[in-house]
């Protein structure tokens, strides 16, 4: 009887991230294809912890430290053997490359997020990701801005790049719209904090036409939460803005709401937006990467407006409101991001054979 084959995926922690749900997502694709699925983590916390333990093998590696990482790492693997490892975000890719010294039969994916430059400084990528990023099997970066931003700053991994999309579960059981009557409801989704800029929001909200039914919802939580709620309150936006804190499933709110938002100065493949589309939504997002394009398809599938520009955003979204939005076109364009498609593209990158 053949052995069942297992995946392993290395992550800082499960806090509430894109890159730690789309994780999550795939791992559950890849459990439904019958494979067994273990979660290391460097430090044993998270949003999303729960979720984890319920359904896979959660590992604590009690690493404080990322360079003790890659000794830790190694020395798991060679104790409990997986076919392959899926590692996410730049230090932790460099520090399973190094393990996999020690564990060549371990297939390993460094998996970007988003542009790597963005987050560390350009000649150290390229000069550490150009010599260690050799030692992976596939290097996959969630959108073709994130590929493309990775080979300009390496050398000689053009072999080895790929772009496969982020894994998105389609909502279950969605309930049925609950939007009031006569109101135009925005929802922001994601972490509270500089890179998503959810003080343009804030700022654009603010500048659109007063007694006219726009109501904003933010979901999520951060360190920028009370920073927000005071200027709410300078803009006296109190009645008009909720701040609803984190939801570990926010299709229910974007269910009741007609438009999703997105503020973000940079992004790699925005999960928000593809939840948006499985809703049905409008959506205008600021030009924070070319994976918003491979989303929304240049306009098609909701409008795109400069970054770091509230009076764009809010012309943006009045237009939004303006035009008719096709429900089941917005669904249909989210079909390409289903999990169990991707874990295929996924399997197939690394040579494991799925159901």
């Amino acid at each position: 009887m053949a052995q069942t084959k297992k995946v392993a995926f290395l992550l800082p922690s499960l806090k509430f991230g894109g890159g730690e749900r789309v994780a999550l997502n795939l791992a559950h694709a890849f459990k439904a294809k019958g494979l067994e699925v273990d979660f290391l983590l460097m430090s044993f916390e998270g949003e999303f912890l729960s979720e984890a333990i319920r359904h896979f093998n959660v590992v604590d590696l009690e690493c404080s430290r990322t360079w003790m990482l890659p000794g830790k790492l190694a020395r798991h693997l060679l104790r409990h053997r997986s076919d392959a490892l899926i590692s996410s975000f730049w230090k932790l890719n460099l520090c399973a490359c190094l393990s996999r010294l020690a564990n060549p039969r371990t297939k390993l994916i460094a998996w970007e997020h988003s542009p790597p430059t963005r987050s560390s400084p350009a000649w150290l990528y390229a000069i550490s990701s150009s010599i260690l990023y050799r030692l992976a099997t596939r290097v996959v970066a969630v959108s073709s801005g994130v590929a493309a931003n990775v080979l300009k700053n390496t050398v000689g991994l053009r072999h080895k790049v790929s772009t496969i999309f982020n894994p998105i579960a389609p909502p279950i059981n969605l309930p049925a719209p609950s939007n009031g009557a006569g109101l135009k409801k925005l929802i922001w989704v994601g972490r509270l904090d500089a890179p998503k800029n959810p003080s343009l929001m804030l700022e654009a909200f603010s500048l659109l036409p007063k007694h006219s039914g726009y109501v904003l919802d933010f979901v999520g939580e951060g360190r920028l939460r009370p920073t927000l709620e005071r200027r709410a309150s300078e803009l006296g936006l109190n009645k008009s803005v909720n701040f609803l804190g984190f939801q570990s499933n926010p299709y229910a709110s974007m269910a009741a709401s007609d438009m999703l938002v997105l503020t973000s100065d940079s992004e790699g493949l925005p999960t928000v937006l593809i939840e948006a589309l499985y809703v049905g939504l409008r959506i205008v997002s600021t030009d924070c990467g070319e994976g918003v394009h491979d989303i929304l398809g240049d306009n098609t599938h909701g409008l795109i407006t400069p970054t770091e520009n509230p009076i764009a955003l809010a012309t943006a979204i009045q237009s939004g409101f303006a035009k008719y939005c096709n429900p089941s076109m917005q669904r249909a364009a989210a079909d390409r991001f289903k999990p169990e498609m991707i874990a295929g593209q996924f399997a197939e990158a690394i040579g494991l054979e799925v159901a």
